[in-house]
């Protein structure tokens, strides 16, 4: 949080935020995410930028910060609470600490596949979960965005089923859903920031570690991984996330602005979503040894009605309705 404080406080001059009297000001918002350049998060946060740019005739800009330059996500949520920071891309598993029912677009094998990811992120229930977010903490998702299934990398033993993660130190995000469901599967979820997970694995405080497989090509982890085991256990979806005090300082022209370009970033981030998955995947291939785990033993791990966060009647309520989209 200091580093967030101590460089925004040095962009101030540059003028963040606006008032609907400035509609027609040329003015700049700083928009922070964690991923290297060449990630997909990346590409789609610059796309964004443009997208705002075209849409304002270049009045609105919107700089990106990547490779959390300016601080941690979850000091970025902090940051966005507390109008320090004006966007950010933020996964959904940071917003279960604020609002525990959000936890549910994060369950384990709630998913299918690519498209029924979109259409549960489309659903009234999504909009619903945007709306206790804004109420409950000062933040405005402006868009929701899939991101690919995650699997399972570990240092010196093969995950073949859920009984092979008994007592293995995984490293999770840090975010209370993750920790809930590798306990459920039986391994020790030692949450830490993105940043460090590298050395983590390298000097043993973990022994593993579940994401994307782009995202481990672009923190490199194959160098320090052994084996990927093809889980598919949880879809996690980001989000490009604002200020609602800076976003409600803003003309209706220049929030209609952000709405609208948020929503065509979202479709080009799926799409480039998919086809990175897939090449990610086949460059692992070369590097890990792949596994084929039996998915059956990890989904009956799994009791939704065990984890705490979405055990509300609201939490009841919207994963019933998100289990009867299909």
């Amino acid at each position: 949080m200091r580093k967030l404080i101590s460089t925004l406080a040095s962009l101030a001059l540059l003028g963040c935020m606006a008032t609907a009297a400035q509609a027609q000001q040329k003015l700049t918002l700083n928009f922070s995410h964690q991923m290297a350049p060449e990630h997909t998060l990346h590409l789609t946060a610059v796309r964004f930028s443009e997208l705002v740019s075209q849409k304002t005739n270049g009045n609105l800009t919107v700089k990106v910060y990547p490779s959390a330059s300016l601080g941690a996500e979850k000091d970025n949520t902090a940051g966005l609470k507390n109008g320090m920071l004006d966007m950010a891309i933020i996964a959904v598993e940071q917003y279960p600490s604020f609002v525990p029912e959000t936890a549910v677009l994060v369950l384990p094998y709630l998913y299918k596949d690519y498209p029924h990811v979109m259409r549960i992120l489309q659903s009234d229930v999504a909009k619903d979960l945007q709306q206790m977010v804004v109420d409950k903490t000062g933040i405005r998702i402006l868009t929701f965005m899939p991101m690919a299934f995650r699997q399972m990398f570990t240092v010196d033993k093969e995950v073949k089923t859920a009984a092979d993660l008994k007592g293995l130190k995984m490293r999770v995000p840090e975010s209370p859903i993750y920790v809930a469901a590798f306990k459920q599967f039986g391994a020790v979820p030692t949450p830490l920031a993105w940043g460090e997970v590298y050395a983590s694995l390298q000097t043993g405080v973990a022994k593993g570690v579940e994401n994307t497989p782009e995202a481990v090509i672009s923190a490199s982890l194959q160098e320090v991984t052994k084996f990927m085991s093809l889980s598919n256990h949880i879809e996690g979806p980001a989000t490009i996330s604002m200020s609602d005090q800076a976003f409600k300082k803003l003309s209706p022209e220049y929030q209609a602005a952000l709405l609208s370009a948020a929503a065509e970033a979202a479709k080009y981030e799926y799409e480039l979503t998919v086809a990175r998955d897939q090449e990610a995947r086949e460059k692992l291939k070369a590097k890990l040894t792949i596994i084929q785990p039996d998915a059956a033993s990890f989904k009956s791990a799994i009791n939704y009605d065990e984890i705490q966060l979405v055990s509300s009647d609201k939490g009841k309520e919207l994963i019933k309705r998100l289990l009867a989209i299909q």
